[in-house]
Order: C-alpha cells, then structure tokens, then sequence
C-alpha cells in the first residue's frame, strides 16, 4: 500500500515538473515570437475570360510608411482535399514580395465531393519575421451568355453553374454579377445583376451602345474577391451595339493643324505681294527724283 502510494507521488511530482517546463518553454517562444517583426500576407484567387487561373501572394512586414515586401522569401502552397495535404509548390517571393502562380485551364486543384479545394500559403519566418500561413476556400464556375429579343427589348441572359470533382453542374443562387461592356481601355458597367434558384440572371441592353464598325458589342461577366469563387470573368460578343467608324481620317484645314487654311494662305500671299510692290515702287521713285535732279 505504501509502495502505491509511493509511486503515485513520484508520478504526481513527474507530472508537476513537465508542466513547469512546458509552461517555462512555451513563454520563452513567446518572448522570442514578440521579438520579431510581425508580417501580413494577401492571398488572392482569380480566372480569367480564357480560363487560365491565377494564385497571387504579398508577404509586407512594418507599419505605415514603413511598410515594406519580403522579397526572395519561400511561402510553401498546399491544397487540402478530404483529409489529404498535397504540396502544390514552394515558391519564392520577387523584390516586392509578391508571388503571382498561373495555372492552364486544364488544370485541376485537389477537391473534395462537393468541389471545394482549400488552397493553403505559409511562410515559416525566419529570426527577424514572424510565421503566417492563410487558406482560400475555391469551387470553379462558370457563366453561359444567351441573348434575347422579346417585344422589340434586348436582354442578356447569364447562367452561373458550380462545378463538382465530376463536372457535375449546379446552379448558384443569389449572385451578383457585374455586367459591362468592353471599351478601348476599360469596361463600361451597364448594371449588377442577381441570379435566381436557377442560377440565372436576366439584364435589359439598351439600344445605343456604341459598339464597333460592324456593331459588335463585347458583355463582360465578372464577380470580384467572392468568398468562394475569388475573381471570375467572361466575356461575349454580339451585334447589338450601334456602328461606329474608326478610321483615322485626316484633319481638315484649321488654325491648329499642319496645313494652314486657304484662306489664310491667300491674305499671306496678298499681303506679301502689295508689301514687295510697294518697295519696288518707292525704289523706282528715288531712281527717277535723282535722274531728274
């Protein structure tokens, strides 16, 4: 009996001992973590209208103005699928501390049944900066355009569907997309749309849309920073705008251009004419006062 007693004690005192040291070797990691300069790290996930993918990282360290990139760092990327990590690549941060990973449309990220891939970026820190890690929950999408002409009115209708590990499509409801039409430089927002159970989303088009020399309009489909879809665009082309011609023609004749008008060419050239006539004739004048003289 004493004996057990004996061994429960040395068992109890055992116990004590490691949690000190626990306790001891955890607050020294968090005295040496606060030591070190903290970092923040932006993830962002994009696709774009040919269906190439892009996975962009910034890793910054300080404060207000004296923020700044960790350049050459490595941030290991993971992709977690059904209590599987798979390692999708170690990367390197450029001198400004940014990562930008493009993938083919053809490929394909570890997901789960419901198609869902967690995407995972860590940066292990170093002795100066602090470790960041920071996940990104992504299903693919996809918009289908259709147009319409009902009682002399032209809508644009887009389907949103969510696609699954085996491209399954399901519709997603309750979606804004961003409608607008593609200009020289930017994209002209008409309006947001909302879809329905469907995943449909219906937008009227009006009528004076300047488009191209043939009329074509070219609609841009976008969603920005979703939650679970990240930046998504797509595009479509139709004639529903209004032709216009952008042939570069030459300038007619004005003030500001390089060939001056022909008026003005004409009051030089009379001008000039009466002044050389009037020289001549003052010089004929004084050859004549002094031959008469």
């Amino acid at each position: 009996m004493n004996s057990l007693k004996k061994i429960i004690k040395n068992i109890t005192y055992a116990l004590i001992i490691v949690t000190v040291n626990l306790l001891s070797v955890s607050e020294v990691s968090a005295k040496v973590q606060a030591k070190k300069e903290r970092v923040r790290m932006k993830m962002y996930y994009s696709k774009n209208d040919a269906g190439e993918r892009l996975i962009s990282i910034g890793l910054t360290a300080g404060s207000g103005k004296k923020m700044h990139g960790l350049k050459n760092e490595k941030v290991i990327l993971n992709s977690t699928a059904n209590d599987s990590t798979f390692t999708l690549a170690i990367l390197e941060t450029d001198s400004l501390g940014l990562i930008n990973l493009y993938l083919a449309n053809d490929y394909k990220f570890p997901m789960d049944e419901n198609g869902i891939s967690i995407i995972k970026a860590s940066y292990g820190g170093d002795d100066t900066y602090r470790s960041i890690s920071k996940e990104l929950e992504i299903a693919d999408i996809e918009f289908d355009f259709t147009f319409e002409i009902d009682d002399s009115v032209k809508y644009l209708i887009i389907k949103a569907n969510k696609i699954d590990r085996e491209e399954n499509k399901t519709p997603i409801n309750e979606l804004d997309i961003k409608i607008g039409v593609q200009r020289l430089y930017s994209v002209l927002p008409i309006d947001i749309v909302e879809t329905n159970e469907d995943g449909i989303g219906k937008l009227e088009i009006p009528d004076d849309l300047p488009g191209d020399a043939e009329g074509n309009l070219t609609f841009v489909a976008k969603i920005e920073d979703h939650d679970e879809f990240g930046t998504v665009t797509k595009s479509a082309s139709h004639e529903w705008g209004t032709p216009v011609s952008y042939e570069v023609k030459p300038l007619p004749r004005q003030l500001y251009t390089d060939e001056a008008p022909i008026w003005m060419i004409a009051a030089v050239f009379i001008t000039l004419l009466g002044a050389w006539y009037h020289f001549f004739l003052s010089i004929s004048k004084l050859i004549k006062l002094k031959k008469s003289a």
